[in-house]
């Protein structure tokens, strides 16, 4: 009932002049920013986290989880939505009132970033200002390490129920790739728990975390004291970099920026 009262709302609203667009997915986000979009965005999701103007946008909820009565009370001519976005059910309610439904393949590598800036500057009419970030990135992107002098792991969660860690075929994983930093949980592909006891053995320099992880625990020290990694010299000595969440999960136009973060911190050691 609460759906098809929205629906009645939607259609007795007079055409827009100008378009509405929600932006679902933190990495759409920021690169609509880039590219200088922001004054479409009505709303975003919970992952859109930079840069700090998008946290005070309207925000309907997490791009995985998109309820249909969230979507549409924002009266939106266009969502954006990340690959992963939504149940299928609720995208198709979205859709089947007249909003333009747009999906994007999530990258997971810096072509696939470039390809997603270029395919957004088609869409959002702004192909100039896409080509200028894409030179941009390509012109900022360091060289791949040719060695790897450091070791690291990047934990998404270290609680009772395991260290999750970043494996093969993840954002972490790539950044490391450049810094010439081997990754510990590259046995694995995807997130997924870490035995401790392996740990134990191929101890690594230094962890890393998502700063939004980091926060709901308490800060640097307390996710360090965590008894999941009492076994991790890292952990005992805190050789923790916490790094903002978008920018080391998702594929982000600062990639540059992420690379360089790594380097300078593993350089400190």
């Amino acid at each position: 009932m609460k759906y098809l009262f929205i629906l009645f709302a939607l259609v007795a609203q007079p055409a827009l002049a100008q378009e509405r667009v929600i932006s679902a997915g933190g990495t759409l986000t920021e690169i609509i920013y880039a590219l200088g979009k922001q004054s479409t965005l009505v709303a975003v999701d919970q992952s859109s986290m930079y840069p700090q103007q998008a946290t005070q946008l309207p925000q309907v909820g997490y791009y995985r989880e998109l309820a249909a009565e969230g979507v549409l009370s924002m009266r939106p001519t266009t969502l954006l939505a990340l690959e992963g976005a939504g149940r299928s059910q609720a995208l198709k309610q979205i859709e089947a009132t007249g909003v333009k439904l747009i999906h994007y393949k999530k990258p997971t590598s810096v072509n696939e970033l470039l390809e997603l800036i270029k395919r957004l500057g088609t869409d959002l009419n702004a192909k100039q200002k896409a080509q200028s970030l894409i030179t941009h990135i390509t012109d900022s992107l360091p060289e791949k390490a040719k060695t790897q002098t450091h070791s690291a792991l990047y934990l998404l969660s270290a609680n009772e129920r395991g260290l999750v860690a970043a494996g093969q075929e993840t954002v972490p994983n790539l950044l490391f790739s450049y810094a010439g930093i081997t990754n510990i949980a590259a046995t694995h592909s995807g997130f997924k728990v870490i035995n401790t006891e392996v740990l134990a053995v191929n101890q690594p320099d230094f962890l890393i975390a998502p700063k939004h992880v980091v926060q709901s625990i308490g800060g640097k020290q307390a996710f360090c004291k965590q008894p999941n990694l009492r076994l991790l010299k890292a952990a005992q000595s805190c050789n923790l970099l916490v790094m903002d969440s978008l920018l080391s999960l998702g594929m982000s136009p600062r990639i540059a920026t992420a690379i360089n973060e790594l380097n300078d911190y593993k350089t400190r050691l």
